[in-house]
């Protein structure tokens, strides 16, 4: 999900989707515009001011001298409280619009579909979600106070100008679509490098992500040194995109100041010989001038907004490719309460993109309520493609899966998931408390919170924690052993009041102590649960009623421990290989 640098950007309907999310805050829009209004109302008063100073000042009977400096400070102090309250009203708009855009971001991350994540890195989604919404929504703000700030006072002095001299005023814009070309030149240029250099800083923070989450890889490999040299030559390629689009930004400034340098001398220089032919008395020379110079300093700011507005797009564009991730499909129609646990499947295939060939094959296997179900079988078998199959991720090519003879892909996805409890091979927990991970998206429960990490085999140690189970576990459980943290996510499972659970080398990192510590907990619901384990290990299935032995997604025989050995197949092999 990167962004194009694209010759021809459309960024309007960008600009669109941004305005969605600022327009419901649009009476925060509606102050900010009446404040800088207000500020952009003294800005005439100023060369007025000199106007009268220098035409009625040096009389001495005319005013007091001292009411100039009590006028002029009144008048900045009442701009710069227009200006503050402005600036305030919009950041309020800018941080509730960043909210919404965030909450946007992440609901489309958590409904896109599985296949998503295996392009989406990590440290992507996070800049996405996090980064990206403020830094777009900064620039334009800034964009946004500029030319308040600057484009009203601007356009009240170009009023005043035109009431003081209409003739010099009009010709005073002679450089405008010089600089209007300028910046369109400029802003295309921008594009295009701006998107290169997104890309490039999405990659950079791909690269510490891997880092971060692997860092006990690199060191085993000694890989420092490597790791070095692939983040320098990224750095790198970021720093050089990052210069190039500061050179260009950098460009429209003085070139726009040179063309405004050349009306502005030809301004002056007209209005001399004006007021040489006219006999124009100085305060009126002096105001115009005056007035120019501070539009002039205006329009300057003026013309570097193009850059943040494209910037920001730029910016705006690759989150929101976030956005426009495809959805989880789910047409399901049908709800289920609580499921008694049956699962059939019924000559399923299905074969993953780009793969070789099918990862399950015309498998047909029944899984009944309340029994102990293994699968068992080489690597590469089909055996977490079933349970992949199972809780939705994927839909089978052909074929049926039934629960409680529900098809499932007639059941709403939650529904469907309701009725699992998963722990995989692959461990996740939460930076939160261990009471937080156990009760994940739970109500919590003391009696069941002490039950569950007791038949996790646990319990002793959570006592030992400093702050019992509301000790935080870290990152991904960073604070916790390789055991621990299996057993926290076996925990997890055993709380979630699911009518299947399902273990997948769920104890593949636990001692032999601890995995019978928790096999025994398991057996206690024989009967009441539908479990299904997946494991290499042949001692964790024995005790199954039924285990299915399973090779290059098809089903090759199915029975008991005891029955399987007596027929001396596949899975009587597996046994004898183990032993050796």
């Amino acid at each position: 999900m990167t962004v194009e640098a694209a010759t021809a950007p459309d960024l309007k309907s960008t600009a669109r989707r941004v305005l969605r999310y600022v327009l419901p805050h649009r009476l925060g829009l509606f102050w900010t515009v009446l404040a800088y209004i207000g500020a952009a109302c003294t800005e005439p008063l100023i060369p007025e001011l000199l106007r009268t100073v220098f035409g009625k000042g040096f009389q001495a009977s005319s005013f007091s001298v001292w009411w100039v400096p009590v006028v002029l400070i009144g008048l900045f102090a009442l701009r710069g409280l227009f200006g503050f309250l402005g600036q305030y009203m919009l950041n309020q708009t800018l941080t509730r619009s960043v909210m919404d855009m965030r909450r946007s971001l992440l609901d489309a991350l958590l409904r896109a579909d599985a296949s998503a994540y295996t392009s989406l890195q990590p440290g992507a989604a996070v800049t996405k979600v996090v980064n990206d919404p403020n830094q777009v929504l900064t620039l334009l703000s800034g964009t946004v106070v500029s030319v308040l700030r600057d484009g009203l006072p601007a356009i009240a002095m170009l009023g005043y100008l035109l009431y003081l001299n209409w003739q010099l005023t009009l010709l005073s814009m002679i450089t405008t679509p010089a600089m209007a070309f300028v910046v369109k030149r400029v802003n295309r240029r921008v594009q295009q490098i701006g998107a290169r250099n997104y890309d490039a800083q999405l990659e950079l923070v791909n690269k510490v992500d891997d880092i971060t989450r692997a860092w006990r890889v690199v060191r085993s490999f000694d890989a420092g040194d490597y790791e070095r040299g692939r983040f320098a030559d990224i750095a790198r390629k970021v720093q050089r995109s990052a210069l190039k689009v500061s050179a260009t930004n950098a460009l429209t400034q003085p070139l726009s100041q040179l063309m405004a340098s050349v009306g502005l001398s030809l301004i002056v220089s007209l209005a001399l010989l004006q007021a040489r032919q006219t006999n124009t008395g100085v305060e009126e020379f002096a105001a115009f001038v005056t007035a120019l110079l501070l539009m002039t300093s205006r329009l300057r700011h003026l013309s570097d907004l193009a850059q943040p507005i494209t910037n920001a797009l730029v910016i705006a564009r690759g989150c929101f490719s976030l956005l426009d991730t495809p959805a989880e499909p789910d047409r399901g129609t049908q709800d289920l309460a609580l499921a008694r646990g049956e699962l059939s499947l019924r000559e399923v295939k299905l074969q993953y993109p780009g793969a070789e060939r099918p990862a399950l094959d015309g498998l047909s296997m029944l899984i009944k309520p309340g029994q102990t179900t293994a699968l068992v079988g080489a690597s590469g078998a089909g055996k977490s493609s079933v349970i992949h199959l199972l809780l939705g991720f994927a839909q089978p090519d052909s074929g049926q899966i039934l629960l409680d003879g529900h098809d499932i892909q007639d059941l709403r996805r939650a529904a469907l998931r309701r009725q699992f409890a998963v722990v995989s091979q692959d461990i996740v927990l939460f930076d939160a408390s261990v009471a937080d991970n156990v009760a994940y998206a739970q109500p919590r429960d003391a009696a069941r919170l002490e039950q569950a990490l007791r038949a996790a085999h646990l319990w002793d140690f959570v006592q030992t924690l400093p702050q019992g189970i509301e000790t935080p576990v870290g990152a991904n459980g960073s604070k916790l052993s390789g055991g621990q943290r299996q057993r926290l996510a076996i925990a997890r499972a055993l709380y979630k009041e699911a009518p299947i659970w399902v273990f997948d080398e769920a104890t593949s990192a636990l001692d032999t102590e601890s995995e019978r510590a928790v096999q025994q907990a398991l057996e206690q619901w024989q009967g009441k649960k539908t479990l299904i384990l997946i494991a290499h290990r042949l001692s964790t299935v024995r005790a199954a009623d039924c285990i299915h032995v399973m090779s290059n997604g098809r089903l090759l025989e199915s029975g008991s421990h005891a029955e399987l050995l007596a027929t001396d197949g596949a899975y009587a092999a597996m046994v004898r290989a183990q032993h050796d």
